[in-house]
């Protein structure tokens, strides 16, 4: 197996995109989890603090994940 056929093989299969999308799929439930857990975890709040803290916590991450998420799509696309 050359250097070339693997850089076809990865090329192909789109290892290292799929790789980071399902890495941002992980850090988006790590981190709704830790706040989960941050926000319900002693702390006398309402119902309605948690979701703050859950939305505070995640929101940034959804965001990187949703562009990621369009690289996706669009390194798809161009192939």
């Amino acid at each position: 197996m050359t250097l070339d056929s693997v850089i076809q093989l990865e090329r192909r299969l789109a290892v290292r995109r799929t790789a980071i999308l399902f890495g941002t799929f992980w850090l988006t439930y790590k981190a709704f989890d830790w706040a989960a857990h941050y926000a319900l975890s002693g702390m006398e709040t309402n119902g309605m603090e948690a979701a703050a803290i859950i939305a505070a916590v995640t929101a940034p991450i959804t965001y990187l994940q949703k562009a990621i998420f369009d690289a996706y799509v669009k390194g798809k696309e161009s192939e």
